[in-house]
């Protein structure tokens, strides 16, 4: 019964997800991103990663073309004022917003996008991990379940008291002891 409780839960949150990401789901646009010099490839990894900066295009050079994933105006406010960023293309500095002429980028952002603890510390793919953990053993456990249950209609249409295929206990005899078979 528990498990049939888990399955249900696991399974609206990761329809809830689906629906979120289906729903919130658009393009997301392009921006340049021009590293200072002596910038680490650690500090630019980290840098990337909490700002919501993916799909680089030449990360060779010091400008680097990004699909930005996270467009709310706190994160671009937030990126601008980093010390590694020496300057930007495709956001628009008064406003510190994605300027309008930007393209879109190869991949696309959602709501999950947006919010950076969940980002950055790979929060969805862990619930979706164990979502689908508790779905498969829910399954497993209603597989076993059916599997004794078509044992015990197996035996009793053979009309045996149990499974002929189940180890057998030592029978009991009804009858006592003989006098020679009782301890002393």
């Amino acid at each position: 019964m528990k498990s049939r409780a888990a399955l249900l839960l696991a399974a609206a949150v990761l329809t809830l997800l689906g629906c979120a990401y289906y729903f919130t789901s658009e393009p997301a646009p392009l921006v340049i991103i021009k590293w200072r010099e002596g910038t680490t490839s650690v500090r630019k990894a980290a840098v990337e990663r909490w700002f919501g900066l993916v799909r680089a295009r030449d990360p060779e050079g010091r400008a680097v073309t990004y699909d930005l994933v996270d467009t709310r105006r706190a994160n671009i406010n937030e990126l601008l004022e980093q010390h590694e960023v020496e300057g930007v293309g495709y956001i628009d500095a008064a406003t510190n917003t994605v300027s309008g002429n930007a393209a879109y980028g190869r991949g696309r952002m959602w709501l999950g996008d947006r919010l950076p603890v969940v980002r950055a510390y790979r929060v969805v793919p862990v619930i979706i991990a164990a979502c689908s953990l508790v779905i498969a053993y829910a399954f497993a456990k209603e597989i076993v379940a059916r599997r004794r249950r078509a044992q015990r209609l197996l035996a009793f249409l053979l009309g045996s008291r149990r499974p002929r295929f189940a180890r057998a206990e030592p029978r009991l005899t009804d009858r006592p002891p003989d006098r020679d078979e009782r301890p002393l």
